[in-house]
């Protein structure tokens, strides 16, 4: 197992109340670095900081995050990203996994444990 503690995180969203309790839930899993932007643009600009885990909304104001995502992975394809959005859409999480996203949450779905799960399942993950 992977000791998060020395891995960096980054929440990417414009929805204060949502990144909020995303980041007390992995502070209590056990990251300490983590890094909150409200724009795609703004994790771009700051992506040469090698976050091993980003959670990426996908509407925030002029940023469209399938596109983020996509420069992520070009960026460095192993950083694991988790797909947040408060929209149903199918299509919408198709595309995200083609994309390379390791998980699709749902914002109203979402809970402690589910996100525990997420963070299990990266800490077994070979590639970090």
């Amino acid at each position: 197992m992977k000791d998060l503690k020395n891995m960096r995180a980054f929440i990417v969203d414009d929805d204060p109340f949502w990144t909020a309790i995303l980041q007390q839930l992995l502070e209590g899993l056990g990251f300490t670095k983590i890094s909150t932007f409200e724009s795609g643009e703004a994790c771009i600009e700051n992506i040469h900081l090698n976050p091993a885990l980003i959670f990426l909304d996908y509407q925030m104001g002029k940023s469209n995050g399938l596109d983020v995502l996509q420069q992520v992975k070009a960026y460095y394809p192993e950083i694991e990203v988790v797909f947040c959005t408060a929209l149903e859409d199918l299509q919408v999480a198709i595309s995200a996994i083609e994309f390379g996203s390791a998980e699709y949450l749902l914002k109203a779905n979402a809970t402690e444990e589910q996100i525990s799960e997420i963070i299990e399942n990266f800490q077994k993950s070979p590639i970090l």
